[in-house]
C-alpha cells in the first residue's frame, strides 16, 4: 500500500502499513463494459487529506483506458507516477481500476489484479477518490460477504475474487460502497 499511499495521499503513509491496497481479481464493471468516463478527462488540482497539493492529468488512449499521470506538488514535489485506468458505473458507484505503472520514473512491479477506486463527482463539479478500507475488506471475506483471500494470514494483502457478474454484483450494492475509506484526494478541474 505504501506506494499507493505515496502516489494518492503522501503523508498518509506514516499511519498506515507498508502492504499493497485491496485488489480485485478482474477489473470490476466488465459486465456492464468498460467505458473511459468523459467527466474526467483532462486536468484536476487538488489536496490529499493532509492538505498537501497535487495534480491529477486524465489522459485518454485509443484502446479505451485512461493513462493517469499524478505529480505531487508538495514537500516532495518529486514524487510523479503513472497509472493505467479503467472506469465503470455500477448502480451508485463509479469504480476506477487502477494499476500503478511508474513511480519516479521508475516502474513498478504491482501485484497481480487492479485496485478498485471510488470516485464520485458531486454537483458542483468536486471530484473525489476513495481507496477500500484493508481492515473492511479482510472482515467481509473473513465473514463470507464477498468472495477472496488474504496472502499470508491476516496481516497480508487482500484479494477480492469471483467472476465477473458476482464482482460486478458486488460493487454495485451499497455494502461494497461502505467497504471504502473516506476520501484520500478532493479534486477540481483546471482545464
Amino acid at each position: 500500500m505504501t506506494q499507493w499511499v505515496r502516489v494518492l495521499a503522501p503523508l498518509a503513509v506514516a499511519v498506515l502499513t507498508a502492504c499493497y491496497p485491496p485488489v480485485t481479481s478482474r477489473p470490476v464493471g466488465t459486465t456492464v463494459g468498460l467505458r473511459p468516463d468523459p467527466a474526467l478527462r483532462g486536468d484536476w488540482k487538488g489536496v490529499n487529506e493532509s492538505g498537501e497539493p497535487g495534480y491529477f492529468h486524465f489522459l485518454f488512449q485509443s484502446d479505451g483506458t485512461i493513462t493517469a499521470v499524478i505529480v505531487a506538488s508538495g514537500p516532495k514535489a518529486e514524487d510523479w507516477n503513472v497509472a493505467t485506468l479503467t472506469t465503470a458505473k455500477l448502480g451508485a458507484n463509479r469504480i476506477m481500476n487502477a494499476r500503478l505503472v511508474l513511480s519516479n520514473g521508475k516502474e513498478e512491479n504491482a501485484p497481480a489484479g487492479t485496485v478498485p477506486v471510488l470516485y464520485r463527482i458531486d454537483p458542483h463539479g468536486t471530484l473525489t477518490l476513495a481507496l477500500m478500507d484493508e481492515a473492511k475488506v479482510k472482515r467481509a471475506i473473513a465473514d463470507g460477504k464477498i468472495n477472496g483471500e488474504v496472502e499470508g494470514g491476516a496481516a497480508g494483502d487482500a484479494t477480492i475474487a469471483g467472476d465477473a457478474k458476482a464482482l460486478d454484483s458486488f460493487f454495485a450494492s451499497p455494502d461494497a460502497a461502505r467497504l471504502f475509506d473516506r476520501p484520500f484526494f478532493t479534486l477540481h478541474k483546471v482545464n
